[in-house]
């Protein structure tokens, strides 16, 4: 499918390139977050906080025709797969491999997403498209071959980001349909937000007790809260995009967010982060496939 240079097409990049950087910020200032408690702790306090911000938003610009049974369902179901699983395997992956290596596996979102889209969704994407997608494939295998300067990333935890992956694949599919009924981005992004954070609560119940939340630390707060504000301006990024374009469109720009961490880990986490060689060409292949998708846009 050629698309027109039309408005819809610029906010469309604009937003999801806006996503990749801020996905990128979260996912590296969230690896600072080790010290202040587990993953349950910065996914459950982030919620905490900034649901509330949403919420008021949403009411003050409440429209009658937002109330859509299906829509709302959809949003909800988005939620609990990303929001909810999603999320939580995300901060899990960062805490147990590091950024260097979490990001530019989840880059293979537009891999599945793809092909849910155009199953589900009917999505024609061109050739070029899933040119873009094998190259970010072969990324996430480069950046999968364990060296010795990778890290302390231990193997055992490698399906985590993968489980993440399927988690937010899902998602985009349930996200597309219920703004294809109900374009309301920020409605939507509000829904997921609040579904997620029940979800996280009753998993929470069946965890282990050493890794169940711990909201004694009160520094905690003021940090995962402020993490938690980032991936939310990135999740209300990422509905405005997806409403803009078709899904195969969209998910690879916001794979660039790969590309975005390794840069930011390099300078933010020299201590405990190890960019190996394996990463750099991998995140590179992830980056020109996103490029060719752009590329595609502005000059078709």
């Amino acid at each position: 499918m050629v698309f027109p240079l039309s408005e819809n097409i610029i906010l469309a990049v604009i937003f999801a390139f806006s996503t990749a950087i801020l996905t990128a910020t979260f996912q590296t200032i969230a690896r600072k977050g080790r010290t202040y408690g587990n993953a349950a702790t910065g996914v459950v306090i982030g919620l905490i906080i900034n649901s509330p911000i949403l919420l008021v938003y949403s009411f003050l610009s409440w429209e009658p025709h937002w109330f859509n049974m299906k829509a709302i369902g959809l949003f909800i179901a988005t939620g609990f797969a990303a929001t909810g699983f999603g999320r939580f395997l995300l901060y899990f992956s960062i805490h147990k491999l590091g950024v260097a290596i979490t990001s530019p596996l989840l880059s293979s979102i537009p891999l599945f997403t793809g092909l849910m889209a155009v199953g589900v969704l009917g999505e024609t994407p061109e050739l070029n498209v899933w040119l873009a997608t094998i190259l970010i494939v072969i990324g996430c295998v480069f950046i999968t071959l364990k060296q010795e300067s990778s890290g302390n990333w231990d193997l055992k935890y490698i399906w985590v980001p993968f489980a993440s992956v399927l988690s937010y694949s899902v998602a985009s599919i349930f996200r597309k349909m219920g703004l294809n009924i109900l374009p309301e981005p920020l409605l939507g992004s509000t829904i997921t937000y609040i579904a997620g954070l029940f979800l996280v609560l009753f998993i929470c119940l069946f965890m282990k007790e050493e890794n169940k939340p711990d909201f004694r630390n009160k520094s905690a707060w003021f940090f995962y809260g402020f993490v938690g504000l980032i991936n939310m301006l990135s999740l209300v990024s990422r509905w405005t995009s997806t409403s803009y374009a078709d899904l195969t469109i969209v998910t690879p720009l916001f794979a660039t967010s790969g590309f975005f961490a390794l840069v930011i880990s390099k300078f933010l986490l020299r201590n405990d982060e190890h960019v190996t060689i394996w990463s750099f060409i991998g995140t590179v292949l992830i980056v020109s496939g996103g490029a060719i998708i752009t590329w595609n846009l502005f000059s078709g």
